[in-house]
């Protein structure tokens, strides 16, 4: 569901009259977010709920729950910010029309580019977390994975780094370093019987991607069930709000769809 002009023209208005500020966030554009980002989740991870059962669906669930957090806490940000317009650098009130320019440019940022780089990173994680599934149900005849990036002139420093690294699929190292490791990252884990021995050395790697890579990707969606982790700056901002954000700012999650086979089908 996208925000439509008619939506977002009454969203600014609400927010300069007062009717929505960070207590009482707008329903519709925070739904409107999780429904975009849900959409990109489902992509990645290859079906809806309602295509899965046992294990993949209990994470699909984990992680989708994760996708509407993300939505309140940014809803919340983008309230913030645009309440902050109201007032001007020297104090002063701003007419409707200025506030109306500068909160569009926040709606924009907001719902236009940040948004399609958080559903491109809903896509990767939702994958990656699927891939994590099959990668755990094989690991006792394929004990190992390896790193493989996509080497050309796109290539990301971390990714460079990563390229060729053997370890066990318990090693810990997955945890936090298993793709995505950037915004828009294209590498996979390929899956070995045993450790050839010829890629990058795990200690040097290891603590040179630890400097590189931004805590919010340390993370294996498929061990979390997160998408977007706790270091994420929407989330990491709300310590003053610790209680709303952890009641989702009184925002609704919808109930799930029923696990396929279940008897209420």
């Amino acid at each position: 569901m996208a925000i439509t002009k008619k939506q977002a023209d009454q969203y600014i208005e609400d927010v300069f009259n007062g009717k929505i500020d960070v207590k009482n966030l707008p329903e519709d554009i925070y739904l409107a977010i999780a429904d975009r980002l849900t959409a990109g989740l489902y992509q990645g991870f290859g079906g809806t709920l309602s295509d899965f059962s046992g294990r993949d669906y209990e994470l699909l669930a984990e992680l989708r729950e994760n996708i509407y957090m993300f939505s309140g806490a940014k809803t919340y940000q983008e309230v913030r910010e645009m309440t902050d317009l109201l007032v001007d650098k020297d104090g002063g009130l701003r007419s409707f029309d200025d506030f109306k320019t500068e909160a569009l440019k926040v709606h924009e940022l907001y719902n236009e580019t940040y948004l399609e780089t958080e559903y491109n990173t809903a896509v990767g994680q939702g994958a990656s977390a699927v891939a994590w599934q099959q990668i755990e149900s094989q690991k006792s005849i394929l004990p190992f994975l390896k790193y493989n990036a996509i080497l050309d002139e796109r290539t990301d420093e971390i990714c460079a780094s990563l390229d060729g690294l053997v370890a066990p699929v318990d090693d810990p190292i997955w945890s936090d370093y298993s793709p995505l490791n950037h915004f828009n990252c294209r590498c996979v884990l390929d899956q070995l019987e045993e450790d050839s021995g010829d890629g990058p050395d795990y200690d040097d790697t290891k603590e040179k991607v630890s400097e590189l890579v931004d805590d919010v990707f340390k993370n294996n969606p498929g061990k979390t069930g997160y998408v977007f982790n706790e270091d994420h700056p929407y989330f990491t901002v709300l310590k003053e709000d610790k209680a709303a954000a952890q009641n989702n700012f009184n925002l609704p999650i919808p109930k799930p769809e029923k696990a396929k086979g279940s008897d209420d089908e």
